[in-house]
């Protein structure tokens, strides 16, 4: 029910269907990012320097998105509402949105 770094990773896998593309090859500009559902904030992806990550990390994510926590407070789940996608040109993209796209054109 609640996403975790695990399934953040499992969902690029996707990503393989597209003869060893990878992402970052045919992105385009789509950036790593979360979307919370509820309040329709969206954060980029960042590491634990803030800086701007190539792939879904939950460091940097509002804590009240965090659902569980590791003994050290690193997130290890998301709450339902938050799920994974990607930002471009100011737009918030899921997955199937851009897969589909892709095999559109």
């Amino acid at each position: 029910m609640y996403m975790t770094h695990h399934q953040a990773v499992k969902q690029q896998g996707v990503y393989h269907q597209f003869n060893g593309v990878v992402f970052s090859d045919i992105s385009f500009g789509f950036m790593p990012a979360f979307k919370n559902l509820k309040d329709q904030q969206i954060h980029l992806s960042v590491d634990q320097n803030g800086e701007l990550s190539v792939m879904h990390l939950f460091d940097g994510l509002p804590q009240y998105w965090v659902k569980e926590k590791d003994a050290q407070g690193k997130a290890l789940t998301l709450k339902n509402e938050v799920i994974a996608g990607f930002m471009r040109n100011a737009r918030f993209y899921t997955l199937s949105e851009i897969v589909n796209d892709i095999i559109d054109s």
